[in-house]
């Protein structure tokens, strides 16, 4: 028999922003965002995705984490287009400071500048912060 949920009792869709903050090795911030990340997906949450500070360091491409024998976040990074996670900013001042730009990332993501990632933030229903 099949049961049918009605408007009043499914899941309101929320938006959920984000904030990564910290290197993807070295601590456990980055796989916790992650797996917030991927949770979040599947249960049809409205995901956006804002890298600032060294949490820019998740996005290189060709990460090389033999020596410290981890998984590299890039390839985990790629499960995003398959989650329906594409809303993906980056704070333009940290990739300033950094000596980083938008050709030397895995994903494609957009730069904002910090006034743009105020707003942006201030749009979101709940925001997490790794």
């Amino acid at each position: 028999m099949e049961t049918q949920i009605d408007s009043e009792t499914r899941v309101k869709a929320k938006n959920i922003g984000i904030v990564i903050r910290h290197a993807p090795y070295g601590n456990n911030f980055a796989q916790e965002a992650l797996d917030a990340i991927l949770t979040a997906s599947v249960y049809g949450q409205t995901l956006t995705l804002i890298f600032m500070g060294d949490g820019i360091f998740q996005l290189l491409k060709e990460q090389d984490t033999k020596a410290i024998q981890q998984k590299s976040f890039e390839k985990q990074l790629a499960a995003f287009e398959l989650y329906g996670v594409d809303r993906l900013f980056i704070c333009e001042k940290s990739l300033e400071e950094r000596g980083v730009n938008l050709t030397q990332l895995s994903v494609t993501s957009t730069s904002l500048n910090e006034e743009s990632l105020s707003n942006l933030m201030h749009e979101q229903d709940t925001l997490l912060s790794f």
